[in-house]
């Protein structure tokens, strides 16, 4: 009977200690939620629009969340179901479908685009595949256009018609000079997968990748019904306004997918484990392209290569009418990162990079105001030179403290501590010390960056 008793105090114990546990994990968890709810909480007015984000490391989702408003007008709140434009996030499915025709045998990277727009002009110059995909073809971007931005946006029109209007611009480089942004190339790969598959590129998109991943509710958008749609807003000086309108035509295979944070999470699981496209087609989409000059550019196939903080990171953007967006992987950490926002002045940018530091614990500035005398300020008022003929001028105005690189625009500062500031709804900061030689140093950091750019009051 003792026996029995001493086994029972035993698994009482047990099962103590397992209540204790499994107690702290809950709120270690709810610690954790907290912590992501704060980023969103602190970007985000909740009777506005808002975002959508989820945030998944080695295939589980760590957080999933949605702020703010699908429509402001009948009060209806954002879930994470709501489906948003992507903007240019769709480039990395135009790739991608590039990959996937290259893997059949209907066209290779290096091919020259006359073989498939034949009457396209490129005054003299080879242009490949390859360049059209990496933005280093030297064709101009048609957004560039006032004309087709004021004007035929909205309108009605076909893929062979927009190419006919962006044939008017003339090449502002040289093909593989350097990397600069071309919807209009993306739009050319539209194309391109039009004429080696024999589908429209809504077609193909649909087929051989929304259907494949098992992406319910992501598409094509047009002007068809699409249940859960978040409404797009712009800010005003009067505050927040319907997005203009867009004929999604012209954005074609530059900007025109909608989808969600489930799917987005599920596209690009599929498009880095082999479930879409090989390994080696996806390296490809993510390998840096040499210039010219054996320089080498920061942008793969539809996709951009970047710093954030110390590791390594892989990414794109977007911006279409109403709508910002940005999503991201980390590749040693396989952590990936989507934000959806339903404001085109909005920053899904700041907000993802946020999130990734909470999930890899990575430090940052609590970005929170302080007072400091006017003594202490104006002695860090002045110009600080950065590099070559760029400076940065920190001035005030009425009471408030600026910061001004060259003619660019005068940002609103804030003091965080003594000898440090940060930029109100940005990530940016910097701080102000003095060298051996007694002057003063601003090391200002973009970001979550880990080293800054330097520069010294003049």
């Amino acid at each position: 009977m003792k026996k029995i008793i001493t086994l029972c105090s035993a698994l009482l114990l047990s099962l103590s200690i397992t209540s204790v546990i499994a107690k702290t994990q809950i709120t270690s968890d709810e610690a954790s939620q907290q912590a992501y709810d704060q980023v969103l909480h602190s970007f985000i007015d909740q009777e506005g629009p808002g975002v959508a984000v989820i945030v998944s490391k080695n295939g589980k989702v760590l957080y999933k969340k949605a702020r703010g408003m699908a429509n402001i007008e009948h009060q209806i709140p954002l879930t994470t179901d709501s489906v948003f434009r992507l903007g240019s996030i769709t480039k990395q499915f135009t790739a991608a479908a590039i990959m996937m025709l290259s893997e059949q045998g209907k066209l290779s990277v290096s091919d020259d685009i006359h073989k498939y727009v034949p009457d396209f002009p490129t005054e003299g110059q080879v242009v490949t595949i390859e360049n059209l995909l990496t933005h280093t073809s030297g064709i101009a971007n048609y957004t560039e256009d006032q004309h087709i931005w004021n004007n035929l946006i909205t309108t009605e029109t076909t893929l062979d018609a927009m190419l006919k209007e962006f044939a008017k611009h003339p090449m502002p480089l040289k093909t593989g000079e350097a990397m600069r942004y071309s919807n209009t190339g993306y739009v050319l790969l539209g194309k391109i997968i039009e004429v080696a598959s024999k589908e429209t590129y809504a077609d193909f998109i649909e087929k051989h990748i929304f259907a494949k991943l098992g992406m319910k509710s992501s598409q094509y958008g047009g002007r068809q019904l699409i249940a859960n749609r978040a409404s797009g807003y712009s800010k005003t000086e009067h505050g927040y306004e319907n997005a203009g309108p867009v004929n999604m035509m012209w954005p074609h295979a530059a900007g025109s997918l909608l989808s969600t944070v489930d799917d987005l999470n599920i596209w690009f699981t599929g498009l880095r484990n082999g479930t879409l496209i090989s390994k080696e087609s996806y390296k490809a989409m993510t390998r840096h392209f040499v210039l010219n000059d054996k320089s080498t550019s920061d942008y793969g196939y539809g996709l951009g290569m970047y710093k954030l903080n110390k590791y390594d990171a892989i990414g794109h953007g977007g911006g279409i009418h109403g709508f910002v967006t940005n999503a991201f992987y980390i590749p040693t950490e396989d952590l990936y990162v989507a934000v959806l926002n339903n404001n085109d002045s909005g920053n899904p940018g700041d907000i993802a990079q946020l999130l990734a530091a909470k999930a890899l614990n990575i430090d940052f500035p609590e970005f929170k105001a302080v007072t400091l005398s006017d003594k202490k300020i104006s002695a860090f008022v002045g110009s600080y030179q950065i590099s070559g003929e760029s400076k940065r001028i920190i001035s005030t105005e009425n009471g408030s403290i600026y910061s001004q690189r060259d003619d660019g625009h005068k940002w609103l500062i804030k003091p965080m501590s003594d000898n440090s500031f940060y930029y109100e709804g940005s990530l940016s900061y910097f701080t102000i010390d003095k060298n051996e030689q007694g002057k003063q140093i601003m090391n200002f950091y973009s970001g979550l960056a880990t080293s800054p750019e330097v520069a010294i009051k003049q």
